[in-house]
């Protein structure tokens, strides 16, 4: 009887290996980087071609390798970090598992150039699939090459995995600005395509996070420094006022290592407390020193997930350090709250005006009012108007409120009876706003009640799949052009989205490597909030990018409508609400906005009169 367990071959089961620490080419130059840092260089240069499909090569000044530690180090489980199991609890280098370079050699074409002080000629070693092809002598400079080419050539499938050159050298930047924050006493270079992308010289971290993200937001941002007996931390931390609505430019370092956890960010959320709203985020840079016995990093391959010896201890740390410092910085009074309380959100009474059809909503451009007008509706479309006829003459023919025979909970039946009708001359909607968030809206059949941001996201979203599938793109243009700084990578991102952007109603002059002029935009964005509404869609279109995977224009839609829809705590006036959920109904798909939750809910007198023991 033949076994059926065999061992795999070794450069089976190496390929197999990389998967998990190779995953794409970010994950490349994240090793070459942490081994160029553990290697002692002060020096460090990163090139990618085609987004490190085609190469990528780092380069730096450390303290290199004899020809012998070159061949071994491209072995499974070789490295020079550790030896022992104590060293294992003891890590204080960036690399320890000795997986790296084997991973990387199993799935590409590899050329390795080193050269110790000692050594008085450098060696070159080039392998292709963890082979060995060639091993010779050169004139080298002190410390390493390792040009990686042709990633997965031998692995087709995983490269069919990749994403578009724009996402991975997404991912490639982020991993560069990481160890860039983490290192400012290191000099780096970054060529993109043969651009140089960044040159950065060896300085402190605040002079390191202007260079990387701008003065204008390193200002924005205060010092922190707290001391226990068995941990430190240390960085810099966003100003209450200064918030942004991703989870951009959060930074956590374990003894430099960059690592995630939400239990972390949590604690530096719960430290804000009420200064920040929910939903805004906290831009921070912070740096946890601790003894390397009291926390595990080898969790996983990539080291990006940490154990705390005392998970609950290490929350209230955090917490505390966050809260303490915003309270001695002084900061909180910059703040606009409003302690009075305010009865804006109560209607005077329940009986509303009939709207008057040349009332100009206060706050809102022409661009929204054409989004939200009284006109009819297209054909095969649903509306106010349409809807309210319909019921008038169903009433008129049958004499009751559902003639029709359409069930009152079906959609069809929502959208028949969405407002109570009255049979004079006075036509009268009730409508009012509750903390500026949810739209009221009295029907035949009970309450209907509507979330003012959700269904503005619907509405501006089909507006926005429209334009960008039509490539029919209006602006409105400025009279006044408005500059924007963006970062390198925002920048790049947004040049590379120029015609979706354009087709969205945004018309842009890109000036230099960072800054865009925009001269024209969406009639749906409001007069003053260009800039802002600008970056906001490029953070949230990097958001989605990487946490729901969406197609192009998808993320586009959706980023735009929801960075520019109304928001609740916005007061609306009547109008604006009636021509809000005029235009909802008139969507193609009314009852959720474009992430899924529900735009409308509905509560009928039946359920009130349970609620209340009515027979």
């Amino acid at each position: 009887m033949d076994n059926k367990i065999k061992i795999l071959p070794q450069n089976l089961y190496n390929k197999i290996a990389a998967g998990e620490v190779v995953g794409r080419p970010e994950a490349v130059v994240k090793e070459l980087i942490e081994n160029s840092i553990d290697a002692g260089a002060n020096e460090i240069t990163v090139l990618i071609k085609d987004a490190g499909k085609v190469l990528i090569q780092v380069i730096d000044n450390g303290s290199g390798m004899s020809e012998e530690d070159a061949i071994v180090a491209f072995q499974r489980h070789s490295t020079s970090k550790i030896s022992t199991y104590e060293d294992l609890e003891n890590i204080q280098t960036l690399g320890f598992r000795g997986e790296a370079l084997a991973s990387i050699a199993a799935i590409a074409q590899v050329e390795l150039k080193t050269k110790t002080v000692s050594d008085d000629v450098g060696t070159v070693v080039k392998i292709e699939g963890n082979e060995v092809i060639e091993v010779s002598k050169d004139s080298l400079e002190t410390g390493t090459s390792i040009a990686v080419k042709n990633i997965f050539y031998n692995t087709p499938g995983r490269r069919n995995f990749l994403k578009s050159n724009q996402t991975e050298f997404r991912h490639i930047y982020d991993t560069f600005i990481r160890q860039a924050v983490s290192n400012p006493n290191i000099a780096f270079k970054f060529f993109n395509n043969e651009e140089l992308i960044f040159n950065l010289r060896k300085t402190v971290l605040s002079e390191r996070l202007k260079e990387l993200f701008g003065e204008e937001f390193a200002n924005t941002l205060i010092p922190i420094t707290v001391e226990h007996s068995v941990v430190k931390l240390n960085g810099l931390v966003s100003k209450p006022g200064f918030t942004k609505k991703s989870k951009q430019d959060q930074f956590f370092y374990l003894n430099k290592r960059f690592f995630t956890n939400k239990s972390l960010n949590f604690a530096v959320y719960s430290g804000y407390d009420d200064l920040i709203e929910k939903g805004d985020y906290p831009s921070f840079f912070l740096f946890i020193e601790i003894d390397p016995k009291k926390v595990d990093v080898n969790v996983h391959p990539s080291k990006l997930e940490v154990k705390f010896e005392d998970e609950s201890a290490m929350f209230g740390f955090v917490r505390k350090a966050i809260k303490e410092t915003l309270r001695a910085s002084n900061i909180t009074f910059d703040i606009g709250f409003s302690n009075t309380m305010s009865f804006e959100n109560t209607p005077d009474n329940l009986e509303h005006k009939k709207p008057d059809v040349n009332f100009t909503p206060k706050g809102f451009n022409s661009g929204f009012n054409s989004g939200f007008s009284n006109s009819p509706s297209t054909p095969g479309t649903s509306s106010i108007h349409s809807i309210f006829e319909a019921s008038r003459r169903d009433d008129l023919d049958s004499g009751n409120d559902n003639a029709s025979g359409i069930p009152l909970n079906s959609e069809e039946g929502i959208q028949k009876n969405i407002f109570e009708h009255k049979k004079d001359e006075d036509e009268k909607f009730n409508l009012w706003q509750y903390q500026n968030k949810y739209i009221m809206c009295e029907t035949a059949t009970g309450l209907m009640i509507i979330d003012q941001h959700a269904a503005h996201e619907r509405v501006l979203y089909e507006k926005a799949l429209l334009r960008l599938n039509s490539q029919s793109a209006f602006s409105q243009q400025l009279l006044l052009p408005i500059k924007v700084k963006l970062t390198k990578i925002d920048y790049q991102l947004a040049k590379g989205l120029q015609e979706e952007i354009h087709n969205l109603g945004f018309a842009l002059k890109f000036i230099n490597e960072e800054v865009v002029e925009i001269t024209g935009i969406p009639a749906d964005v409001k007069p003053g909030k260009e800039e802002k509404i600008l970056q906001e869609l490029i953070d949230q279109y990097k958001e989605y990018e990487i946490s729901l995977n969406l197609e192009k224009r998808d993320n586009l839609a959706k980023s735009f409508s929801c960075r520019s829809a109304i928001k609740a705590g916005e007061r609306l006036q009547h109008q604006e609400m009636f021509n809000l959920i005029d235009s909802l109904f008139a969507s193609q798909m009314p009852y959720v906005c474009p992430h899924g939750r529900p735009t409308v809910i509905r509560l009928t007198t039946e359920e009130l009169d349970k609620r209340f023991s009515r027979s």
